[in-house]
């Protein structure tokens, strides 16, 4: 049981049932049908013989009257139709009289004993031909009766019956070839029509393998979505697969892609932490007043990097930010961390300077450039910013080595570094790239006056309705 359970799980196994149960069923209802067909046909076809016959026999008989009385009727010698020549032929004519006598007979039945009257003919139908189905000593024969009356000079009519009589034996044998014939090729029919649905489920769910071979791929690793081109009815499945598959990888890399940024946006309050208890120099309140401002900062950015986890789009893009605020914090920060460099830092911002944007987003963008500026500058860092339409202008410039105008695209990418000799993961640029891009912004790299790199980064200013 549990063997066919398994096979009636394949959809090919429970089409090739379902035939061979209803094809066998079809075919003998279509058996039925033609066989009746056939046979009411030939039954058909020996009425109409049999009227024949009665038309030649009425059309060849003579009357004959004397005294003005009708006696009897004259009938040839011989037939034109030699069935009724030949003894026990098959073929048999009798003519009855008013009085249900035997008047005459064919030559085919003189070797037999006539029917009775009452067995063959009908009296209640004058003038019409009835056609019927009896047994005659024991046999299954055909009748035909045709009842006319004929009238004398005196106008007296004289009434006689038309018999005439076929053997069912051709019909029989001819309907058992038919049916012969025609459950031989139902049969043949059944077994090619099963082939022929073999092969047509085998093409049909050829598709199907398919998409289980691309799901396979696609399960292996090979590749990431359900490849090739599918029937129309399969397209719509596939497509909507993809697109789940697409949305379950992008959740995936977000996810990844903000555990990567949490790292990475920790590592400047750590980074801070460690350089002053390294040196050891504060007092207690002043070291206690660091580490608490850097562990409120590190919870700021867990709490950020989790609400962008978990959301696809920006919020609070219609905020008004200052930027002067965060750029002196970012400044005070990175300087204790880069203490040793002793970088000269000019900070030219207006007061006023306002961006539409989240507070923690702009934190962690001019976080993550300031920290580059910083890691690769030599001497001094310049910060400035100017508005161009309805955008704000933030250039952060230094004077490190810069960076080639053929990789400016390429370190925006994430994990993509040109200087492989300073600690890092290629990350900071590419969070904010994104940033920038959430809010319609966008991102140049150029070369700065003071000879290492210039990042102008535009973002949208407030409006009045901000």
């Amino acid at each position: 049981m549990p063997k066919l359970k398994a096979r009636l799980s394949s959809i090919a196994a429970r089409l090739l049932l379902a035939s061979a149960v209803l094809l066998p069923l079809f075919l003998g209802l279509t058996g039925y049908f033609l066989n009746s067909a056939f046979e009411n046909s030939l039954t058909e076809a020996e009425s109409a013989r049999l009227r024949g016959h009665i038309n030649l026999l009425f059309s060849v008989a003579e009357p004959q009257v004397q005294n003005n009385r009708f006696e009897r009727l004259k009938m040839p010698v011989t037939l034109s139709e030699a069935d009724f020549e030949h003894p026990n032929s098959g073929l048999y004519g009798y003519i009855f009289n008013g009085k249900e006598k035997l008047v005459w007979n064919s030559n085919s039945a003189a070797l037999l004993a006539p029917p009775a009257f009452d067995q063959v003919v009908t009296k209640d139908s004058p003038g019409q031909l009835v056609f019927s189905e009896q047994l005659l000593d024991k046999k299954k024969h055909f009748v035909a009766s045709y009842a006319v009356n004929w009238e004398d000079t005196s106008g007296k009519p004289a009434p006689f019956y038309f018999v005439v009589i076929h053997g069912a034996t051709e019909f029989k044998a001819e309907l058992k070839a038919y049916r012969q014939q025609l459950w031989r090729w139902l049969g043949a029919a059944g077994f090619f029509l099963l082939i022929a649905q073999v092969v047509i489920l085998r093409w049909g769910l050829r598709p199907l393998g398919k998409l289980a071979v691309a799901l396979k791929k696609m399960q292996s690793g090979d590749t990431s979505n359900i490849a090739g081109e599918h029937p129309k009815e399969l397209q719509k499945i596939v497509d909507n697969l993809n697109q789940v598959l697409e949305r379950e990888q992008a959740l995936r890399q977000r996810y990844r892609n903000s555990l990567a940024d949490l790292a990475h946006s920790l590592k400047t309050p750590l980074a801070v932490l460690q350089s002053r208890l390294g040196q050891g120099l504060e007092s207690d309140s002043e070291l206690q007043q660091i580490a608490s401002e850097q562990v409120a900062r590190m919870s700021q950015v867990v709490t950020y990097q989790l609400q962008r986890a978990v959301s696809s789009q920006q919020q609070g893009s219609f905020r008004r930010t200052r930027i002067e605020p965060i750029a002196q914090r970012l400044f005070a920060a990175l300087q204790k961390v880069y203490a040793s460099k002793q970088m000269k830092q000019s900070l030219e911002l207006s007061p006023n300077a306002l961006v539409a944007g989240d507070e923690q987003d702009i934190m962690e963008l001019l976080g993550n450039l300031l920290e580059n500026a910083f890691k690769y500058g030599r001497s001094e860092i310049r910060m400035s910013s100017h508005a161009v339409g309805h955008q704000l202008c933030i250039d952060i410039e230094d004077d490190g080595p810069g960076v080639p105008e053929n990789q400016t695209e390429r370190i925006l990418e994430r994990g993509q570094r040109l200087d492989t000799n300073q600690p890092g993961q290629g990350i900071g640029l590419a969070v904010a790239a994104e940033i920038i891009r959430s809010y319609d912004g966008d991102i140049h790299i150029s070369r700065s006056p003071l000879g290492g790199a210039r990042f102008s980064i535009y973002l949208p200013l407030p409006t009045a309705s901000d």
